[in-house]
Order: C-alpha cells, then sequence, then structure tokens
C-alpha cells in the first residue's frame, strides 16, 4: 500500500511541518507496512507538472495537507486526479480549510451541458476523508484501516473524521489531543530542506481568544517536555541550521517554559542560526528583557501582533489593551539592537474607520520595529469574528484567503488604498534601505501615515506599481518624490538628499572594492565616513562603518 502525502507551499524556502509530523508519527507507530512518500510543490509551479508528478508516482492514498493559500490548487488537483484516476485510489484531506469546511472537499456539484443543450448538474465525488484537527494518530489510523488490519475493519470506529453521505457529511466521534512528547523529531534528514525554513513546535494551543483566529478554538496549551526541547534544538545547533522558527501560537505564554529554552539557546549560541519566536509582548517580565539584551545580535528574532491600538476594537476582538506596556517592551529591546523586532497590525477590524485606524497605524510606527506588517483581516470559518460578520458588517470574499472587502467602518474604497500603503511599507521600510533617511522624510508630513499615503499616490500616478524598479532604483524614486513636496525649510530637503544616499551607502557598495569613503552634509556639518561591505549587521543588513 503506497500512500501520498501531498504539501503545496506557498514558498519553495517554506516546508510543511504537517506532513513531516504525520509520517513520523506513523512510521513510529503504525502496525501496517505501508509505503508512506512525501511530495512537496508550491503555488507558483506550472500546475500540469504537479498534477503529473502526483499521478507519476502511482500511490493508492493521496493525502493533502490543506490551508487559505493552497485550497484552490488542491481542489483543483483533487478534481482532475479524479477524472484521470477515478475511484481507484482513495483521497484523504486534512489541515485548517478541510477541518472547518469538510463539506468542501467531500463533494462538489458541477453544472454542464447536456445533449440537448440544457444546464444540469452532477455530484462530483471529491475526497473520501475529511481529518478533523490534528492528525497524526488518525492519519495513523486511516493507513492501517486501508491496508486491512483486523484492529481497524469499521471506518466509522476511527474517531476524528468527516465522511460523505447522502444526507452530505457525516462525523465520527471527536478524537482526543495528541501528546506532544510522543510526537517523534521531524528533522532526522537534514538534506531534505537544505535553504528552507525549519519550522519547529515546543507547543500546541493558545491561553487567548482573538476572534479573527483559529487557535482561539483550542485554548487548552501543551508543552513539549523541556528536555526532549533542548536536545532537538541542539541538534539544530550542531548542524549550524541557518534559522529555526518556532510555530507555537504564543511562544511566552509560561515564563518557565520560554526562559528555559531562550536560556539555552544563549548558552549553546554556535554563532550561526537565528531563532524566531512568535510572542505576547506585554507577557514579558524586566528580567527576561534584561536576559535577552545578553544575546548575540542575530541570533533571536521576535514577531508582535499589536493588530490595533484602539481599545473599544481590543475589547470586540478580544484582546487586552496593553499598548503601553507593548511600548514600553519594544524599547527596553530596541535599545540593546541585537534582536529583530516584526510587529503586525491588522486593517479591517471592527470600530476602526480610517481616522482610528491611521492613529493605530502612526503609534505602532513609531516603535521602530525592524518589520512593520500591515495585513488585512482574514475571516476564517469557525472563529468567532465569522459568526459576527452581520453585526460588524463585515463583507469578505466568498473565496480564500477570505479577505475582508468592506465593513461598517471601513469601505472596499478605502481598503484598497490601505493595500496600496502596505506596499510602500514593504518596498520603502521593510526594505531596510531607508533606515536614517525616513525619520528626516517624516518631517515634510503630519504624521507617517500621511507620507506613505502620499507616497502611495505618487507611486501609482508615476506607475512604479506596474514597472516594479530595482532596489536601487527606489532612492531615485524617493528623491523624486521628496522634491514635489512643498516646504519652507529648503535646508531640510537637502539633508534628506544626504540621508538618502548615506542608506544607500550602507546598503550598495558604489565602488570595485569591498571599501568605500563617502562625505555628507547634514544640518551639523560635513561628515566623512568609511564603508565596509565585509562586515555587515546581522539585524538588518547594514554594512559597517566609521566616521573618519
Amino acid at each position: 500500500m503506497k500512500i501520498l502525502l501531498v504539501a503545496v507551499n506557498a514558498k519553495y524556502i517554506h516546508s510543511c511541518p504537517a506532513i513531516y509530523s504525520l509520517k513520523a508519527y506513523a512510521d513510529e507507530y503504525k502496525k501496517s507496512n505501508s509505503d508512506i512518500e512525501i511530495a512537496e510543490y508550491t503555488i507558483n509551479d506550472r500546475y500540469g507538472d504537479d498534477l503529473s508528478d502526483i499521478i507519476r508516482r502511482e500511490p493508492d492514498v493521496i493525502a493533502f495537507s490543506t490551508y487559505i493559500w493552497n485550497v484552490d490548487r488542491v481542489t483543483k488537483l483533487i478534481s482532475d486526479i479524479r477524472k484521470i484516476r477515478g475511484n481507484s485510489l482513495k483521497i484523504w484531506v486534512g489541515g485548517p480549510e478541510s477541518t472547518n469546511s469538510p463539506e468542501k472537499f467531500l463533494v462538489r456539484a458541477e453544472e454542464n451541458i447536456n445533449s440537448n443543450h440544457q444546464f444540469e448538474t452532477s455530484i462530483e465525488k471529491m475526497a473520501d476523508v475529511c481529518i478533523l484537527g490534528e492528525g497524526e494518530h488518525i492519519f495513523t489510523e486511516l493507513t492501517d484501516y486501508v491496508s486491512n488490519r483486523e484492529e481497524a475493519e469499521n471506518i466509522y470506529d476511527i474517531k476524528g473524521l468527516a465522511l460523505p453521505s447522502e444526507n452530505g457529511v457525516c462525523y465520527t466521534q471527536s478524537a482526543p489531543m495528541v501528546e506532544m512528547n510522543k510526537i517523534p523529531f521531524l528533522y532526522k534528514n537534514l538534506s531534505l530542506f537544505d535553504n528552507r525554513i525549519i519550522y519547529y513546535e515546543s507547543s500546541r494551543g493558545c491561553p487567548f481568544n482573538c476572534a479573527y483566529c483559529l487557535s482561539s478554538i483550542d485554548r487548552k496549551v501543551r508543552f513539549r517536555n523541556i528536555e526532549i526541547v533542548k536536545k532537538e534544538l541542539q541538534f539544530f545547533l550542531d548542524n549550524n541550521v541557518r534559522q529555526v522558527k518556532f510555530v507555537d501560537r504564543t511562544f511566552n505564554c509560561n515564563h518557565s517554559h520560554a526562559g528555559e529554552i531562550w536560556k539555552y539557546i544563549g548558552e549553546n549560541d554556535n554563532g550561526i542560526t537565528n531563532f524566531h519566536f512568535e510572542i505576547e509582548a506585554a507577557l514579558i517580565t524586566d528580567e527576561e528583557i534584561k536576559y535577552l539584551q545578553t544575546l548575540r545580535p542575530g541570533l533571536v528574532q521576535m514577531e508582535i501582533g499589536i493588530q490595533s491600538t484602539n481599545e473599544e476594537t481590543l475589547r470586540h476582538v478580544n484582546r487586552k489593551a496593553e499598548i503601553d506596556k507593548i511600548e514600553y517592551v519594544v524599547k527596553q529591546i530596541r535599545q540593546s539592537n541585537n534582536i529583530n523586532l516584526h510587529l503586525d497590525l491588522i486593517a479591517g477590524l471592527p470600530f476602526e474607520d480610517m481616522k482610528i485606524f491611521s492613529q493605530s497605524f502612526n503609534r505602532v510606527y513609531k516603535m521602530r520595529s525592524d518589520q512593520f506588517q500591515l495585513g488585512f483581516l482574514k475571516v476564517l470559518k469557525g472563529t468567532e469574528i465569522q459568526k459576527k460578520c452581520e453585526e460588524f458588517g463585515i463583507v469578505s470574499s466568498a473565496d480564500s484567503p477570505y479577505q475582508v472587502l468592506y465593513t461598517k467602518w471601513m469601505s472596499y474604497a478605502e481598503l484598497v488604498e490601505l493595500e496600496h500603503i502596505s506596499d510602500m511599507i514593504e518596498v520603502f521600510y521593510n526594505s531596510r534601505f531607508f533606515i536614517r533617511s525616513l525619520p528626516v522624510i517624516e518631517k515634510l508630513f503630519e504624521s507617517p501615515f500621511e507620507m506613505y499615503k502620499k507616497l502611495s499616490d505618487y507611486y501609482i500616478k508615476k506607475e512604479y506599481h506596474i514597472r516594479q524598479p530595482s532596489a536601487q532604483k527606489r532612492y531615485d524614486i524617493m528623491k523624486e518624490f521628496v522634491s514635489e513636496q512643498k516646504t519652507s525649510d529648503a535646508d531640510l530637503k537637502n539633508e534628506i538628499e544626504n540621508y538618502i544616499a548615506f542608506d544607500k551607502a550602507l546598503h550598495f557598495n558604489k565602488s570595485r572594492h569591498m571599501e568605500h569613503t563617502e562625505t555628507f552634509m547634514f544640518r551639523d556639518g560635513e561628515k566623512t565616513y568609511h564603508f565596509n561591505y565585509r562586515n555587515r549587521n546581522p539585524v538588518n543588513g547594514e554594512a559597517e562603518y566609521n566616521e573618519v
């Protein structure tokens, strides 16, 4: 029996820990001799190549992992595989998309024109089984079932399934949660992950109840034994893995667990590996901050989801309004300049019109994180926000990723405008190419939000959003943009031009050599700097520089 686990990732550098965890668990605990293989593709691949590769492997069972970024691709693959192979093979689906919308994957109605040139509806069989929730144990039981093990003679005895029925979908009993310590280590063969991000899980569940998040459905947090975690982290360190990204929903919800891990990677730092954590900043203590400030620059990066600074908005999406504490924590961490910080905002939340959102934008922007992401509300099935769409006047796209189209407080046109502003954040802020010049350019405007709004308008007017200028061309574009702004301070514009030139020198070598010297005119006088491109800052990528 040949079972093919299939993942369709957003990019090549991503991997899918879900299918590796299913295989590792089944290989450890299954009673059958089924052969389990893994196949990973991306949504950017040529579709026909992926389809033909799956068919070429001749599996008896295909199991797809489904998410908002791949659901359309996966449903198309399932449909075409059925047309090619018919019912001669089994198709299973799991993951957030199928867990919360099993009916979408089990059967599909198709309209066709019959011989009388009339439309008729036919029911197309899709997947045979939907795995609901955590899949390791369920997948293993299904593996034994299709291998005709006597221990699993009836598929309805397997817990945690959705199955097609005459009335639509039927469900078996709920499956218990998987014991974290029983999950085998996923990365014994690192050659499979060359030039890709390693995702690691030390806990499951989230203690918070954010209305827009799928993690709010399961609030029971379970932790992997800390000694097992340390052993597995040491494997990454010994093998000089470039980056390990923890997928724990709120990594620091348990101070002891988080502190042990931070201490371990600090004491065993190999000078190469970077660890990424998604944290709740309001939970961090002064003692933890003090320790984090001692870590090697580049050892740790942190992502903090602020989402909004409007108290009414936060209250209605079940988040505590602790913005003052978050500002304090971000400021303290930023002082040591050793940790890459990523802050998030969400547009389209309830009780935020354009004015209120701009206030959230300005407050978070002024925290000066290394990365600032302006994202948009996704109305995910099964979340509380989905149930309150009518109350909040939230309308979202019917197709993945179910992004908000408009709300009671914000129009479609305004959300489109924010999407263009988000693009400018990516191009000019998150690129880190304008670290020194942006704070000076902001002096020409009433607020950062106004600056990015006008920059967005300028970018579209010049059709740069179509032409996609090179990284170096962006410096010229910024100078053009600044030159069009009205100000009575002529010296400010001259200073801005010098800061733009300084930023360019920090990132792009103007000479054939790995070192370069250049003079700049600032308000406090002429200054000359020597740039060394052999040595770059591991946090922001800037060349080493010294005033001469």
